[in-house]
Order: C-alpha cells, then structure tokens, then sequence
C-alpha cells in the first residue's frame, strides 16, 4: 500500500528511446549500425484506478535514415499496475494517429505500441517501447504501404505532479 501511494500517478513525463536494432546492427536498407533513430514522448498519466490508469500523450519520432524520417502524432492508452505483483513493472498497450513528414511529403499514419516500464525511482524508469507503426512514406516511395516493427530502448523522467483536492 505505501508503494501505491508513493507512485500515485496524476503527472506529466517526458521520455526519449532509442531503435535499438538501429543502433546496434542498423538495416538491410542503407543504414549501418549507429543509426539514430529516437522516439520522444510527453505523457500524462490520469489518477491510479484499481487495475491502472489512463495516459494521453504527443510524440516525436525522428530517424537519421538515408533519407530523413520525422513522425509526430498523438496516444492513448492504459497504463496496468502491479504486473507480476511487482508494483514497480507496469505495461501500457496504447494506439497513435499523426503524420510522417518524408521527401518534403506529409502522410498520415498509425501506430500502436506496448511499453514496459520498470521505476527505478519515483522519478525515473526504465522503458521498452514495442511499436508498430503503418509506413504510408514506404508507399510513396516505393509503391506499397508497410507495416513497421520497432523496438527502442529508453529512460522515462516524471517532470511534474499535479496536485490533487483531498
């Protein structure tokens, strides 16, 4: 129970995660091992409930590809707590809309994601961020719409906490 009231929620994150696949071995497609390619998110996460809690969010994805990648959009989800009886692992499947910007071309796209976060800290975690991302710049590319698979790796940071009427 202290551990529910020390993590509360009612708060604004700010996060920043890494393709690891890019950065460790990079592509098939041109991009060598040491490629960039983050993700950045702010998030608000609602007031703990009995299995969790709602997250809203808006997110930034720019990848240094052979051609520059910029994605932006917007999340919801549900954050569950007390994963494994372990308060401090929680998991969050989420769905985005937004644009990719590509070649001087602005393509509407989805994404959906689960992430899983461990607390290192009331303020800090540890994040996993498995993505699925619909690549409509692959269609104007090339001529066919992909679907995307990403894994990054991350560090979450709680900005601030709202205060709440008792």
């Amino acid at each position: 129970m202290n551990s529910a009231i020390f993590y509360g929620q009612n708060a604004l994150n700010f996060s920043v995660h890494q393709d690891l696949k890019l950065l460790t071995l990079g592509d098939n497609l041109g991009n060598k091992a040491g490629t960039i390619n983050f993700v950045a998110r702010l998030k608000y996460e609602s007031t703990d409930k009995n299995l969790g809690y709602f997250i809203h969010g808006l997110e930034y994805e720019h990848a240094f590809l052979s051609s520059s990648f910029i994605r932006y959009g917007a999340f919801s989800g549900y954050t569950f707590i007390d994963i494994f009886g372990d308060y401090n692992f929680q998991l969050t499947p989420s769905l985005g809309i937004g644009n990719i910007y590509r070649e001087k071309n602005n393509l509407f796209s989805w994404s959906a994601s689960l992430q899983a976060e461990y607390f290192l800290s009331d303020a800090v975690r540890l994040s996993f961020l498995n993505q699925i991302t619909e690549r409509t710049d692959l269609k104007f590319l090339y001529g066919k719409v992909k679907y995307r698979y990403s894994f990054f790796i991350g560090i979450e940071i709680r900005l601030f906490k709202f205060k709440t009427k008792d």
